[in-house]
């Protein structure tokens, strides 16, 4: 699934072309390069504007191939070619024009999904940014004085606790004054006001308490009261609950979580630092039940040794370890926990405080697999819950590799009818990687005439070695202009695997040969001066000779010529020189197809993947079955003109409704970490409309028929994906040539889980590779397992036309029609969310558009049955008009979309990789947008003259290559430093709210406010900064065998995913 967008986040791209080497000359001492010998015939002329005129309106996008029950609909990428002559306009001066409406919709709509609206606001005064000290003591007055006693305590233990609060952690903004705008201070308002939320939820409101436990906590000694040290203990856990908390809590009383000699830039201190924080999480689910007048364990050691009766005794803390503490008590865990459903935190509990002891310590595996299921969110085990659900799918990957090794195609088409045996991996074997893993076109074209030049140069440099004969000169020459008119042709048309010489093409190549040949009369045997009289024809034959073997062109024709130019000079082939044919050979074949089979290569195609997919690109590959009933087609009406000798018109109603489930596996990257996502997705449809014919059977017997259809429906889809996803970190310094830290982690994931078995076999159940995977990730903060929910829905309105001509017998007819279909898609929404996990995202998406497919079949009108005693519409049963061969494409494809993401690391939330994209399907509307902020754009790109070039070349070269309609030009804009921690001290504060089962009225208008201030932040133009334009190619290839008429039972197969084109960025 995709989450990530494309790599224009992580900048535009740049073409790295390489100088070109010598390639010959008409001296016989001296070659230089041939002028224009690469260079393409520029676009011009008023039948390419007009060529140009008609790609960018018809904008088509995929095309459908239709046989009898099969269908298959695929989009062909773009090919690699050099970048596109653009000349930006010297002093483009657009007028500020309004910014397209929609946009702005969605992007309001994804803040609703996020943050709903709140029905009702605090009366309090409530928080404004920036914080200031005077707002937060005021704050602070009123928090205590009204929304947490309620006037139930002493007003002087609450001018007490302020004073302490303002005294203590507000002392740092004081000194600037009310007015303070830094950092620092804002940071001092927000530690005060989440200490005071802490307070409030860890002592019941009570500011005598409160005081006390504040004065406990910023003590490095311990307090001699028990019920000071409770409270203490439950201060913590409440800022524990989240990483802005944490960092509060460390701020104020560092001797917390002393650093025992850590190495610096090793993983030990955030390991450290993580499990302070999920054991304060175990924590606060253990005390969650605990009576208020019940006495409070003093320390999290003492809290482990509590609950420690709770687990079964072979899973219970080991003598001399925390949890068999000399002060723990003796006999049975107190009532309030003893729930079966506390088993994994207390086992987690045990697992994070010896690696708050220390980073590097060893537990047992069954406290170990505990500490990695609760530092990824899952706060329960056993059947039915998030955790033995994310086991079970991770597991699937093994299954789906058997099946796609096992199973014949007429076997998994069969049981995908009904969504079983589905394998995702089938559809890599059959569509490889559908061009999804192609790079800029103008990289890919950089990495092939990086792959020429070299073996250019070498020939050019036999041409000019004397010991070299004039018969391997000649195939030398030859050889040259040979490579030189495939680049042309290339640069021209597009790169491709294999490349033909035209008749045309060989003359070219004669032509180009000859001048860098001499072409002068050698010297007389006896050493007498040189004949200087020229002979035009000298070379003619020789080289005519050498171009009438030559067919084509391939990377591997390539790499044997390699191989002869070096020789010819007594060497071998660097080894640079070949790697880089040897790439360009692979990018051509451009796929990963997994040899039916043996389930190691299905897997081993995943790792493929993993190394060789662009960063920030993402591939989803799917397969499963749709079932369901619907109503007669329009077209199919036509059938019952066979029955009716007259002109006539039928109208039908037309409904439907189908559901489907298909096993998605979904590869990536995005700015932050990689991920592998394996899940199921479950659509629903349901539709309805009408439909109509109107005809003319004539000739004898109704021999001919020709006729007009239509339709009208209106549908609705809904459903979406869930499953694991694994993510895995990037490295923040990524060096050139070497893989980046997300790759290598997740390789290290799957070969862990291949070899969870015995004798490091694959596994043979869930447990297993669990096991495994928490043997080598059960402290690692850079991996994550999550487990990924979503739901999506889609109202569409479509109508469809089409107009046939059959000729044949009474009982079946033959002929073509012609159809078109506009569909409208007037709102499609996405939500998805990972419900537990370290590296988590949480992503909202609103979309419309519109677009009209086109088709022309040759179609056979199967015989009716008679109905007896029929009339009428009802004289016969229709069948519908069966396919032999059709063809189709889409046209005019438009869409505008708004996509929202927030992710988190480790609880807190990450400016890079939380954005806000704006996205257009035409050119005109990207146009527009960018024009409307144009003077924003300057300033991001330096406002420099520069800036001004590189914005309008950047325009002009998305002009130039928008003429599809799978194409989507986008903005995306990063979350400010500043936004990211205001939310996540908002979403600190509202995450209390959040898990109070019946909050009282203040504490809904407190909630309330906070989401308000949330939507505000998200919704600000100022809490974002651009970060790129970029054009993205939407491709893929889908397959569906099947019935589709009354009764729909189909399968499908598809591989999808996007493509980066161009893209532009500040940094």
């Amino acid at each position: 699934m995709s989450i990530g967008r494309s790599k224009s986040v992580a900048g535009a791209s740049a073409s790295h072309a390489p100088a070109s080497g010598e390639n010959g000359s008409t001296q016989p001492q001296t070659v230089t390069p041939l002028a224009g010998a690469t260079r393409r015939r520029r676009n011009s002329g008023l039948l390419c504007e007009l060529q140009s005129m008609c790609k960018r309106t018809l904008r088509a996008t995929s095309q459908t191939i239709v046989f009898p029950f099969y269908s298959k609909t695929g989009t062909t990428p773009t090919r690699a070619q050099p970048k596109p002559d653009v000349v930006p306009a010297l002093k483009p001066a657009p007028r500020r024009m309004r910014p397209p409406a929609a946009p702005g919709r969605k992007h309001q709509r994804n803040v609703d999904a996020v943050v709903p609206p709140a029905m009702a606001t605090s009366p309090r005064a409530e928080i404004r940014f920036p914080l200031t000290t005077a707002d937060t003591q005021r704050y602070l007055r009123a928090q205590w004085r009204q929304a947490e006693t309620g006037g139930r305590f002493d007003q002087a233990a609450v001018d007490r606790l302020t004073t302490t609060l303002t005294a203590r952690l507000l002392a740092t903004s004081a000194a600037t004054g009310n007015g303070v705008h830094e950092d620092s201070g804002e940071k001092a308002c927000a530690r005060a006001i989440m200490v005071s939320d802490a307070l409030a939820q860890a002592t019941g409101g009570d500011p005598a308490r409160a005081h006390d436990a504040l004065l406990a906590l910023l003590d490095t000694t311990s307090h001699a009261d028990a019920r000071v040290r409770a409270d203490v203990l439950a201060l913590q856990t409440a800022l524990g609950m989240t990483a802005i908390g944490l960092d509060t809590l460390l701020a104020i009383a560092p001797h917390v979580l002393p650093q025992r000699g850590l190495a610096e830039g090793s993983a030990a201190p955030e390991i450290q630092r993580e499990a302070l924080r999920h054991a304060l999480r175990a924590a606060d689910h253990l005390l969650r039940r605990k009576p208020a007048d019940a006495p409070g364990p003093t320390s999290l050691e003492t809290l482990a040794a509590l609950a420690d009766p709770v687990l079964p005794a072979v899973e219970r803390g080991r003598p001399g370890s925390s949890a068999a503490a000399s002060n723990a008590p003796p006999g049975k865990a107190p009532a309030w926990l003893a729930d079966p459903g506390n088993a994994l935190a207390i086992k987690a509990l045990h697992a994070a405080n010896a690696l708050r002891a220390d980073p590097a310590a060893q537990c047992p595996p069954h406290l170990a697999q505990a500490y990695l299921a609760w530092r990824n969110g899952f706060d329960r085990e056993g059947p039915g819950t998030d955790l033995a659900k994310a086991q079970q799918r991770l597991f699937k990957l093994f299954t789906y590799a058997e099946r796609a090794a096992r199973t014949g195609m007429a076997a998994r088409a069969a049981a995908g009818f009904f969504g079983t045996q589905k394998s995702p991996l089938s559809a890599l074997q059959n569509f490889g990687t559908a061009g999804v893993m192609l790079g800029h076109p103008d990289d890919e074209f950089a990495r092939f005439t990086a792959a020429l030049a070299p073996v250019k140069t070498q020939l050019a440099d036999r041409l000019k070695a004397a010991s070299t004969s004039r018969a391997l000169k000649t195939r030398c020459a030859v050889r040259l202009a040979a490579i030189e008119q495939w680049e042309r042709r290339m640069a021209s048309k597009g790169l491709r695997s294999t490349f033909r010489f035209s008749s045309r093409d060989l003359e070219a190549v004669a032509a180009r040969a000859r001048p860098l040949l001499s072409n002068r009369v050698a010297l007389h045997a006896d050493g007498s001066p040189a004949d200087l009289a020229l002979d035009p024809h000298r070379n003619r034959d020789a080289i005519r000779a050498e171009v009438k073997p030559l067919r084509g062109m391939t990377p591997a024709q390539l790499r044997t010529w390699a191989d002869e130019a070096w020789r010819l000079s007594g060497q071998a082939v660097p080894e640079p020189v070949r790697a880089n044919i040897d790439l360009v050979e692979s990018r051509l074949a451009g796929d990963i197809r997994p040899k039916p089979g043996d389930t190691n290569a299905q897997l081993d195609a995943i790792g493929a993947l993993v190394k060789q997919m662009p960063d920030i690109y993402d591939i989803r590959v799917s397969s499963g079955g749709t079932v369901g009933l619907g109503g007669v087609p329009s077209q199919s009406l036509a059938a019952l003109s066979s029955h009716l000798g007259v002109p006539h018109v039928s109208v039908l109603p037309d409904g439907g409704y189908l559901q489907g489930r298909h096993a998605v596996i979904d590869i990536g990257s995005n700015q932050h970490f990689g991920h592998l996502f394996i899940g199921t997705e479950s659509r629903k449809s349901l539709y309805g409309g009408l439909g109509g014919y109107a005809g003319w059977s004539f000739g004898q017997d109704g021999m001919a028929n020709v006729g007009v259809s239509g339709g009208l429906r209106r549908s609705r889809d809904w459903g979406g994906p869930r499953g694991v996803t694994i993510r895995t970190r990037r490295s923040d310094d990524e060096q050139p040539g070497r893989p980046d830290a997300w790759r290598t982690t997740m390789l290290e994931v799957l070969h862990a889980a291949r070899s969870a078995g015995p004798n490091s076999d694959a596994p043979r159940n869930a447990r297993e590779m669990w096991g495994s995977l928490a043997r080598r990730f059960w402290n690692d903060p850079a991996c994550s397992i999550n487990w990924t929910d979503s739901r999506s829905t889609t109202s569409a309105t479509s109508g469809s036309a089409s107009a046939t001509a059959r000729v044949g017998t009474a009982d079946t007819k033959w002929g073509p029609a012609l159809g078109a279909t506009l569909r409208h898609v007037a709102r499609a929404a996405h939500r998805q969310w990972d419900k537990t996990g370290n590296h988590a995202i949480d992503v909202s998406t609103h979309n419309s558009g519109r677009a009209t497919a086109v088709a022309a079949t040759l179609v056979e009108a199967l015989p009716g049955i008679p109905v007896p005693n029929g009339s009428g519409h009802l004289a016969a049963l229709s069948f519908p008009t069966q396919p032999y061969v059709g063809i189709g494409t889409t046209l005019f494809a438009t869409q505008t979309n708004a996509a929202l993401r927030i992710g988190r690391d480790s609880g807190r939330i990450i400016p890079k990789h939380t954005f806000r994209d704006t996205e257009f399907g035409t050119f005109k509307a990207f146009k527009q947008f960018v024009d409307t902020h144009r003077s924003e754009w300057l300033t991001a790109l330096g406002g420099t003259d520069d800036a001004r070039r590189r914005l309008d070349e950047m325009v002009a070269t998305v002009k130039a290559r928008a003429t599809a309609g799978n194409l989507i030009m986008g903005e995306r804009m990063h979350m400010t430093d500043e936004a990211a921690r205001r939310l996540d001290f908002l979403f600190h504060r509202k995450q209390r709210f959040d898990r109070i089962p019946a909050p009282t009225p203040v504490q809904a208008r407190e909630r309330a406010s906070i989401d308000a201030d949330i939507r505000q932040m998200l919704a600000s133009e100022n809490s974002w900064r651009r970060q790129a334009l970029y054009v993205l190619e939407a491709l893929g290839v889908q397959r569906t065998v099947g019935l589709s008429f009354l009764l729909n039972a189909q399968s499908t197969q598809a591989v999808s995913g996007v493509r980066e084109l161009a893209g532009l960025s500040p940094e």
